[in-house]
């Protein structure tokens, strides 16, 4: 097994793009020096052009801000590529946690809001990337053009200063009115995204029972409520920007009212004037940026906060270490497992173990627990209480990539995903042979269904499997199972879609399965694979109601002779013998509670 692994944090990514950062403020003290090269050409232009009307001396200082202009533009460029690659290699750094972070919170929950971890990283990557940073960087200027424009006049510096003031104290007003409403809409935004992505999924039944409008309602409901907040919070966001507009086009003003009073008396020149009006405007105009930002900004905090917990919470539920290879003997040690989500108990104090190669089928009527034993059994739950070991470890005490490339697994709803139908078959990994795909897919007897495709091996599936049958989703979901030579193999209603040909390949996978010491587990409802297995299991309720050998409780389940079905008729004669026909289907899977006394397994 891997060892152990330290996970990156959000600290160790933004150590990593420091060098990046460092760079970019670097460029922005370049940056906003050439800022001071319009107020100093048109200082010389009214002090020195014309008062000399020296045209020699306009060309050149002409040519000369002309040069700083355009290596102004140059350090900008430069300063957002920078930028635009910190954020790449932030991306990089994090997009692969954060994927894994929400994997396992997907197991632990059936909502949406995993998903958001995601987008966080979309969003921090888009604030170091876009103009928010920029503007961050440039507002620690904000003080020295102040200074300078105290160094201009006293009376100009008071000015400037009251408007700076004033325009932070926007600021903070926008910081505190926003945030509320913002968090919610971005909480109710959430939920109104489980609800069509539940809705979308079910997008055939919604359609062919005519539940659109009632569905399209529902999630409007919960849509509009987010649009509620967004619009509080942008209402209020886009009243202070106009008041922070307005305050930096009054305070100009009064900067130049001030400066012509002053130029009046001669205590300034006419191009300190305008110079003193220029300056003001680029020690305001990140101050502005960020009020107008600040949307962006809250956002950032928020995607900030809520991965950072995120990352800190896998932290400490994982330290992998490096373990023999497995076996496949496996042992249920009372196990509890909970319904993601919920306080409900799906499956309460099972115990059982089986011994490498070894074949048990999981029975009981629907709802007591076999499906979330499956589950379990691979890692996919996770245990509340108990424990399920393999080879004498706690599946958790392994990283969850290694243990799930040695396991097979076949979920009772086949989910296939877009690709190609090798890339199904081979897990999406990379260097996969060719051989190794061909071998899992005759094992699981699915080669020629798969040669008889347009394409073959190579044919494109949409999501779900969108373009084949049950049948062959069955049948390439196996042959996955079966990938990488297994050594622990659950199979959940793996027959549930097959045909009589289907039925016979599956059983002579699980007999060459068994010929290679796999450990199998199969989840079933129908009794026609249970001549194959070594032992039986009833679940009743969450619980074992019963288990043993094969040869001690098939007897309980098939009987000797199966009557044929009904004909078709009418009248009471077709209802009784309905009715004889559904008391043998119960003869075939009787209640275990009502056995429970037999010895146990």
């Amino acid at each position: 097994m891997y060892a152990s692994v330290k996970l990156p944090t959000l600290a160790d990514a933004f150590r990593q793009i420091r060098p990046g950062l460092l760079a970019a403020g670097g460029i922005s003290i370049f940056i906003n020096l050439l800022v001071f090269v319009s107020p100093l050409y048109t200082m010389q232009i009214y002090d020195r052009v014309l008062t000399s009307r020296n045209a020699t001396t306009l060309l050149l200082l002409s040519l000369i801000a002309l040069a700083l202009f355009i290596s102004y533009a140059a350090l900008e460029h430069f300063r957002s590529r920078v930028l635009v690659q910190t954020g790449i290699r932030f991306d990089q750094l994090l997009s692969g946690e954060a994927f894994e972070t929400a994997l396992a919170q997907a197991l632990r929950t059936s909502s949406s809001h995993h998903v958001q971890l995601l987008r966080d990283v979309d969003t921090l990557r888009d604030v170091l990337s876009g103009g928010v940073i920029t503007s961050l960087m440039d507002v620690p200027w904000t003080p020295i053009f102040l200074g300078i424009c105290f160094l201009l006049h006293p009376l100009i510096g008071m000015v400037a200063l009251i408007g700076a003031l004033a325009i932070l104290a926007v600021a903070f007003l926008n910081e505190r009115v926003t945030k509320a409403p913002l968090i919610a809409a971005s909480f109710k935004s959430l939920h109104a995204l489980d609800r069509l992505t539940s809705s979308l999924r079910n997008a055939e039944a919604i359609r062919g029972l005519g539940m659109g409008s009632a569905v399209r309602s529902a999630w409007s409901a919960t849509h509009g409520q987010a649009l509620v907040e967004s619009t509080k919070a942008g209402e209020r966001g886009g009243t202070l920007l106009a008041v922070s507009k307005f305050l930096r086009m009054a305070v100009q003003v009064a900067i130049m009212g001030v400066g012509a009073y002053l130029a009046i008396h001669q205590e300034i020149s006419g191009g300190v004037l305008f110079a003193a009006s220029l300056i003001m405007g680029r020690a305001l105009a990140p101050v502005e940026a960020t009020v107008s930002q600040w949307r962006a900004l809250v956002s950032a905090r928020t995607s900030f906060s809520r991965l950072n917990e995120a990352f800190r919470t896998r932290a400490t539920e994982r330290q992998p270490m490096r373990l023999p290879p497995l076996t496949g003997e496996i042992s249920v040690e009372a196990l509890t497992v909970i319904v993601p989500g919920s306080q409900l108990p799906a499956i309460a104090e099972v115990t059982f173990r089986l011994a490498p190669g070894e074949v048990v089928a999981i029975v009981g009527q629907s709802g007591s627990g076999k499906s979330s034993l499956a589950r379990a059994l691979v890692g996919a739950w996770p245990a509340a209480q108990g424990c399920v070991r393999i080879d004498g470890n706690d599946i958790r005490h392994f990283d969850s990539n290694f243990l799930g490339q040695r396991l097979g697994y076949l979920p009772q709803d086949v989910e296939l995903f877009a690709g190609s139908v090798r890339d199904n078959i081979a897990r999406f990994r990379e260097e996969v042979s060719d051989e190794e795909v061909v071998e899992a897919a005759q094992l699981a007897s699915a080669h020629a269904m798969i040669q008889r495709l347009p394409q073959g091996y190579d044919t494109i599936i949409g999501e779900n499997g969108a373009g084949l049958s049950g049948g062959q989703r069955q049948r390439i979901g196996l042959a996955r199972a079966l990938f990488g030579r297994p050594v622990f193999v659950v199979l959940d209603e793996p027959n549930a879609n097959l045909d009589g040909d289907g039925d016979r390949a599956l059983a002579d996978a699980i007999q060459m399965l068994r010929k290679r010491q796999v450990t199998i587990v199969i989840i079933n409802h129908r009794p026609n694979l249970l001549s194959l297995v070594d032992k039986i299991v009833f679940m009743h309720e969450g619980r074992i109601g019963r288990a043993g050998t094969r040869d001690e409780l098939l007897p309980l389940l098939v009987s000797e002779t199966v009557a044929p079905a009904p004909a078709r008729r009418e009248g009471r004669v077709a209802a009784e013998r309905h009715h004889a026909d559904d008391g043998q289907r119960h003869a075939r899977f009787p209640n275990p509670a009502r056995s429970i006394h037999a010895t146990r397994q």
